[in-house]
């Protein structure tokens, strides 16, 4: 018992606690960048660095892995700690974001099969399906076919529309556009507007996180249950 107790003290007290997703964070830091190491510890080779305001998932508590090592949570801000725009609106197939001189449309559609190009990927247990030859999200395996998509997502800073590539959501399905699935943070000191969406369901449920910087779109991060 008295184990346990310790164990809920650390996950409701420590700062980067996570949900099911983990919790997304970007590098802060006087330096101006975050040094990886080759391994958990801080006396490890530095093996690389990541710039500031670099986009990661964090799935663990003090060290993240990324591509060529380790990096340390302390020089890291979660996404949520900043400013929250406004909340969020349904209106039909459509949900809106709106505050701060800054507008987010999301706009989904029925998934209709006669427009794609679905094919089959054989893995031991099961098949995955493939749309448009992408790895798709909201579904793994091919016992049924997607409802909807995403058919646009529309950003507006201060007047001035942002470009969001197709890229960015078209291998994305089972879209939840509800109120309490989509947020947008604002870190307003390097103009960046985080964007975050809870799709699918049960297994299959996704979150994903795109950044947008000074005004332009750079990156997303998808997270999948823990």
């Amino acid at each position: 018992m008295k184990h346990l107790l310790i164990l809920f003290f650390l996950l409701t007290t420590n700062a980067f606690a996570q949900g099911p997703f983990g919790d997304y964070a970007v590098v802060k830091d006087k330096d101006g960048y975050i040094n990886i190491r080759a391994k958990e510890n801080v006396k490890s080779k530095i093996v690389g660095t990541l710039p500031a305001n670099t986009l990661v998932n964090v799935y663990f508590w003090n060290w993240i892995p990324v591509d060529k090592g380790y990096i340390h949570k302390s020089r890291l801000k979660k996404v949520q700690d900043f400013p929250s725009i406004g909340k969020a609106k349904e209106q039909g197939n459509s949900l809106t974001i709106a505050g701060k001189g800054i507008s987010i449309t999301f706009t989904k559609q029925p998934f209709d099969k006669t427009k794609h190009k679905i094919t089959k990927k054989r893995h031991k247990e099961y098949n995955e399906l493939i749309i448009d030859g992408k790895k798709i999200y909201g579904l793994d395996n091919d016992e049924f076919l997607p409802e909807d998509h995403y058919k646009s997502i529309t950003v507006t800073i201060n007047g001035k529309d942002v470009p969001i590539p197709k890229s960015a959501y078209d291998d994305l399905y089972e879209i939840g556009l509800y109120t309490d699935n989509n947020f947008a943070y604002y870190d307003k000191e390097d103009d960046i507007l985080y964007i975050i969406a809870h799709n699918g369901s049960g297994a299959f449920s996704y979150e994903v996180c795109w950044q947008i910087v000074k005004g332009e779109y750079k990156t997303r991060i998808i997270g999948e249950p823990l």
